[in-house]
This record gives C-alpha cells, sequence and structure tokens, in this order.
C-alpha cells in the first residue's frame, strides 16, 4: 500500500469511529502501512533528495527481516515480519512485537529469529502456554525486573507477562465491545486487573519494577506500581497529550514520552508532571514515535528519537537536536544499509538501547529490525574505549559531520 496517510486524521478516525481492523490503529499512527515491496524503496544514496542527511559516523545494519512482508522464523534476511512496532533488548536476546503477526518474537546473537508466544497471523484473546496464547496487534514490548517479558497488547487493551513460557495478563481488565464485537477499550485508575487501557503502546520499566505505559487512546501516559496500581502521570498544567506511542527513561532520572501526533515530546522527573517539549524550528524533528537514552558522537548521554513521518534518526543532546541517520524527508523513505548519510527508513517506530551503546530499531515500514551504532574512536574517542571529555555549554560535538546542521536550543535534560 503506497498511500500516506495523515497521522492525525488517522488518529482521529480510528480511536473515535474504532475503524475496522485494530493494526490500523498503529499504522494510521504512523502514517505509513508496511508491507512496502523491495522493488518500492530506495535502494541507494541520495534517491535525488535535496537537504541535510544523517552523520558519517553513525553505521545502520539490518539484523533481521526484509521490506517483504510475511511471517517466517529464520535467521537474518531469510525471517519475515509484519509491521514490527516494537523491539527491547534482555540477556542474549532482542525481542520484536510484531504487530500484524499478533505474535511476539526473539532474535539471538546469531540473527535466528523464532516465534516465542502467540498464534501468527491469528488475533485474539487468551492467557495460558505461550504457543497457544492469543494477542492482537501487540506494538510494545519491555523486559522486567525478574527477566520477564512485558508486552503492550494493544488491540486487548491488556498488558501481558510472558515467563516461563507462560503468558498471563499484567494489568487491563475487559470493556465494552463494540457491534462488531471488539473490545472498545477504557479508561480506569486502580488495582492493576480492573484496571482500563485504550491501545497501549510504549513500556519502560523503571529501578523499582514499576511500568510505564504509553496509552496512546487514552492521551495519556500510565504507571504500573510494583504494588499492582495503576495511576495516571499528570501533564503540566493539564495540558492535553495527542497520542502517546514511547516512554524512555534515561540514566539522569528523566521520563520521556514520544508524542507522534503532537510532534513533541513530554518529559519530566519521575514522580513528577511531565511537560511538552517542541523540536526547535528547522531541527527536522517533525513526528518522534519512539525514544531510547544513549550516547551521542562525543560519546556523552543523549536522547535517540525516531521521526515515523521523515523516516530519520535524531539525537537530543543537552541542548542540541542532531540528525543521526536518514535524510530527514518525508517524501523518500526507503531500505538501505550503511552510514547514516546513506541508511535510509520506512516509519521506524520502536527504539531499544543495547549493552554495547548501540540502538536497535523496529523499522515497521520496511518490515524489520536494524542496528544504529556510532564506532568507539569515531569521534576522537579515547582508545581506551572511555569518552573524551565532553563539550559543553552547547557545543558542536567533536568530529561531527553534521556539525552545521544541528538546532540548539531548549532540548530535554539539557544542562
Amino acid at each position: 500500500m503506497k498511500k500516506n496517510v495523515s497521522p492525525i486524521l488517522a488518529a482521529v478516525l480510528i480511536l473515535a469511529a474504532l475503524a475496522a481492523v485494530q493494526v490500523l490503529y498503529w499504522r494510521g499512527l504512523l502514517g505509513q502501512a508496511p508491507g512496502r515491496a523491495r522493488d518500492n524503496v530506495t535502494q541507494g544514496h541520495g534517491g535525488g533528495e535535496r537537504g541535510p542527511v544523517g552523520l558519517e559516523e553513525v553505521q545502520v545494519v539490518t539484523v533481521a527481516g526484509s521490506p517483504s512482508p510475511g511471517w517466517r522464523d529464520g535467521t537474518g534476511d531469510e525471517a519475515r515480519f509484519d509491521g514490527p512496532a516494537a523491539v527491547a533488548v534482555g540477556g542474549a536476546a532482542i525481542y520484536v512485537a510484531d504487530g500484524g503477526n499478533h505474535c511476539v518474537r526473539a532474535i539471538d546473537r546469531a540473527g535466528e529469529v523464532t516465534t516465542i508466544a502467540g498464534k501468527p497471523g491469528k488475533a485474539g484473546f487468551r492467557d495460558g502456554p505461550a504457543a497457544e496464547a492469543l494477542f492482537s496487534s501487540p506494538a510494545g514490548v519491555a523486559v522486567a525486573r525478574d527477566g520477564s517479558l512485558l508486552v503492550s497488547d494493544t488491540g486487548n487493551h491488556r498488558i501481558r507477562r510472558i515467563r516461563n513460557g507462560v503468558v498471563t495478563t499484567l494489568a487491563g481488565s475487559a470493556t465494552a465491545r463494540d457491534d462488531l464485537g471488539r473490545e472498545m477499550g477504557g479508561y480506569r485508575d486502580g488495582p492493576a486487573r480492573e484496571a482500563e487501557f485504550r491501545y497501549p503502546v510504549g513500556l519502560a520499566v523503571d529501578a523499582r519494577g514499576g511500568v510505564y505505559v504509553a496509552d496512546a487512546g487514552n492521551h495519556k501516559v500510565r504507571y504500573i506500581s510494583p504494588q499492582g496500581v495503576v495511576t495516571t502521570v499528570p501533564a503540566e498544567g493539564g495540558a492535553h497529550m495527542d497520542a502517546p506511542t514511547s516512554v524512555a527513561l534515561t540514566g539522569n532520572g528523566l521520563l520521556v514520552a514520544a508524542d507522534p501526533n503532537g510532534g513533541c515530546l513530554w518529559v519530566g522527573r519521575q514522580g513528577a508532571a511531565l511537560r511538552k517539549w517542541s523540536p526547535p524550528e528547522g531541527s527536522g524533528l517533525r513526528s518522534p514515535s519512539g525514544v531510547a537514552p544513549g550516547r551521542g558522537p562525543d560519546g556523552g548521554p543523549a536522547l535517540w528519537v525516531a521521526d515515523c513521518k521523515t523516516h530519520s534518526l535524531f539525537l537530543v543532546e543537552e541542548d542540541a537536536v542532531i540528525l543521526a541517520a536518514g535524510p530527514a524527508s518525508a517524501r523518500r523513505p526507503g531500505w538501505v544499509d550503511g552510514a547514516g548519510s546513506a541508511a535510509r527508513f520506512s516509519s521506524p517506530a520502536g527504539l531499544a538501547s543495547g549493552p554495547g551503546g548501540e540502538v536497535y530499531v523496529s523499522d515497521f515500514g520496511n518490515n524489520c529490525v536494524r542496528r544504529v551504532s556510532i564506532p568507539l574512536g569515531a569521534t576522537g574517542w579515547a582508545e581506551t574505549g572511555e569518552p573524551a571529555t565532553r563539550s559543553r555549554g552547547g557545543r558542536a560535538p567533536r568530529g561531527s559531520a553534521n556539525r552545521d546542521r544541528q538546532t540548539r536550543g531548549g532540548a530535554p535534560g539539557g544542562n
């Protein structure tokens, strides 16, 4: 399907009228349907685009999958996904919420993809043994403190847990159904199994074992406490979120939520209200869909942000917004590995930090999982692997090929 759908229009139509297929919520929200065939994506550098491109020192590699949608376990590009909406890293595996296939997948260190829960292609709701359990368009995944896997079962409006090969419901309850018999979701705080969600998406686990949820359909961020109580994280001044799709916790104690329809991030200390942060004009960051903590070009802490509308990845570092990978153009999505200046994505969605400073991307429109990294030594880092002294006061990262293209001013968590 080549037609691009306005994220705002799609969200309004789907959230208000409950369109026929649950997975269309996520596809409409990102504004780019999956299933773009290999022949229809940009295969080479440039693609006739003009304007800024990503950093030369950033490296993008496809870990598993191919632009051709489907379901198949296997190694690397032999595997098939259908609209992977989120990724998480835990232990020796990368976990994938494979929304179009209604299942949860895992990628091991050798690139081998296996299905660990759900029945591929069969939507429904059922707890029990992982191979018999049913999901409906899962769009969020996170590793819990005890090593279990948490899944936003978006179409079922619940948060599920996979532990020791068994799927249970962590939070969310049955809600009213529409004329076609589908649950419509709801909004209620309280005990986790009595609480209600509406199209929950991104997940993030804090140091205490609590879980933050991007509750897109309710336009809020929710919190499931370690004691099993659901509350709502307030927005500063009662501000309205459009549809948050991703949440992340940074090393300096910030909670960040991505709001693609609102074109902004929501930022705040844990336990405090979230404030709206809009990207500086001219930064190129237009529709943040995924967030994850990571490191910047000079080795210091930074926030990685996926932009589903411009098909690019950005770094927010202190007071700078840096185009890291992709062309920051909404005109031509693509599928190209290589340097950040040449790499192409198609509606990148979820992000997850890896143990070596790399970031994994669920490349939703390309039906694959990508790895993005900045090799040590690329920007003047010490040979020991420790970062060189950080530039302060909003100076451009040393050695950045994109130095003149970064935009400064009011980045979340800036010093």
